[in-house]
């Protein structure tokens, strides 16, 4: 396959389609912004339900153009047909399916009139949920990238899995370990869990396969990771696949000066000056993501015990996705109470990242989704780790055993149980408390450290996303002189 060139009729046209969720849509988007920061034009896709949450939220309007550095993003949507309170999409297969279909002729359209309008895509970039924009890309002859949004280990034990290299649970060896190449043991329950035989997400399993399938499609896997955070099983993959590691995206993203945002809520500057009042090192963060869904009694559970550790908390809790027809719980008044006194704050949404990098913020309870891994290691926030599903377990067991800097609260949804407050108080006293708090945080701004050499000019996410640029036809020339303007401040 060949690049299009550039030049003024037909600038270099990157188009990003992305699947649904906060998770997904965020490092896509940043990835997309840093594209687009190179010189180039980007059109960012995402479903339409989650479409319209981002244009509520920051005043997007489709097919406008907006700037960012010396490129421009615009945003489309696809899949019109399922509102967002559609029972249908609350069963995943089903879902899945629909996506696909109704997935194919949306992009193959946009396509089409992107080439009419003489802007020809240059190359497409999918997300692993959705491994049928590659076959998009075939049908139009455009080269196509995958954006992995997953450690390195995770993509290593799906590529396995599918190979059938290695030997993973089954239904009569459900307790079955897995050894993966340059990985350490892995117990049944630290597998990425789509693909354990007890998981209840098959057709994500399904869909994620199928990138694995089509894995000779994409002439790059761009993985949101660093050298030095997975080195020996990102050499290893490195001989099997054509993949570069980006990351932290969300630490590259910091030097891209724009307004566009991922959010799906609009965001707020209160959080932000609760923090500002707080004492240094004084507050526990505890958000658990988008999809995440706690009990009643799981919820009581956390809340008591995080009061019980007599530390001030800003807690996000938002309302369980509509489709999933989960009961939004209640909270316990002794909460309530403790945030009218000034000694936490409950919130539905806020900007993690700079949450994150606030001088108040101690320790990171969270659900060790791959974006949030990727920002505590960023900005050095010392973790409680409450994984559920998918990639969150097997996160969870590099941030305790290998990153050294967190602490286990649970094991994940396969472990079938309510974490019981008295074990929150211990393990959120133990991450801020004492010599192994100590401990914690000393190997956490160790991590940052090391992700701010991975961005830095000549780190080698910097070199890969160069490497990247050069393919999409940014010139070496060009690369050298933007290579040599002056950068933001990362360490602001």
């Amino acid at each position: 396959m060949n690049f299009q060139s550039s030049s003024p009729s037909s600038p270099i046209h990157v188009m990003l389609v992305s699947f649904v969720g906060q998770g997904s849509v965020s490092p896509l988007l940043r990835l997309g912004k840093l594209i687009a920061s190179k010189g180039t034009l980007v059109t960012f896709v995402t479903p339409d339900f989650w479409a319209s949450k981002m244009r509520q939220a920051n005043k997007i309007v489709d097919g406008e153009l907006q700037p960012v550095g010396s490129g421009s993003i615009r945003f489309e949507s696809f899949d019109k047909e399922w509102t967002e309170d559609d029972s249908q999409r609350g069963g995943v297969p089903l879902y899945m399916s629909h996506l696909e279909n109704i997935g194919k002729r949306d992009v193959s359209k946009l396509v089409r009139r992107y080439k009419d309008k003489n802007e020809p895509i240059s190359c497409l970039i999918n997300h692993p949920f959705i491994p049928w924009v590659c076959d998009v890309a075939e049908e139009f002859n455009i080269p196509c990238a995958l954006l992995w949004v997953q450690s390195c280990v995770c993509f290593s034990a799906y590529y396995h899995y599918q190979n059938g290299a290695v030997s993973f649970p089954t239904e009569t060896e459900p307790w079955l370990d897995v050894k993966l190449p340059c990985v350490p043991l892995l117990k049944h329950d630290e597998i990425p869990n789509f693909l354990h035989p007890s998981s209840q997400f098959a057709g994500l399993r399904q869909a994620i396969l199928g990138q694995f399938k089509n894995l000779r499609k994409p002439f790059c896997v761009l993985i949101n990771s660093f050298d030095t955070l997975e080195q020996e099983v990102i050499h290893y993959m490195s001989t099997l696949c054509p993949i570069k590691t980006i990351g932290p995206l969300s630490f590259f993203a910091k030097a891209v000066t724009s307004d566009v945002s991922a959010d799906m809520c609009k965001p707020s500057d209160q959080c932000l000056d609760w923090l500002d009042s707080r004492p240094k090192s004084s507050v526990v963060y505890i958000p658990f993501g988008t999809v995440a869904y706690f009990n009643q009694e799981q919820m009581e559970e956390i809340a008591h015990g995080v009061l019980k550790s007599g530390l001030s908390f800003l807690w996000v809790i938002r309302p369980p996705m509509q489709a999933l027809n989960l009961k939004t719980n209640v909270l316990p008044q002794e909460l309530l109470e403790a945030t009218r006194r000034g000694k936490g704050k409950i919130v539905d949404w806020c900007p993690q990242e700079q949450v994150l990098a606030h001088l108040s913020v101690m320790c990171f309870v969270t659900h060790c989704g791959w974006n949030s891994t990727m920002e505590a290691l960023s900005f050095g926030v010392p973790v409680v780790c409450l994984p559920q599903w998918g990639d969150q377990v097997t996160n969870a067991v590099y941030l305790i055993d290998v990153f050294k800097m967190g602490v286990r609260l649970g094991r994940g949804a396969m472990e079938d149980r309510v974490v019981l407050r008295k074990e929150v108080t211990e393990k959120l006293l133990e991450a801020t408390v004492g010599e192994k708090a100590e401990e914690l945080r000393k190997n956490a701004l160790k991590w940052k450290a090391k992700t701010e050499a991975a961005v830095a000019p000549g780190g080698s996410s910097d070199k890969n996303l160069w490497e990247y640029m050069e393919k999409l036809g940014v010139g070496v020339s060009e690369v050298n002189v933007l290579n040599s303007q002056k950068k933001p401040n990362m360490h602001a």
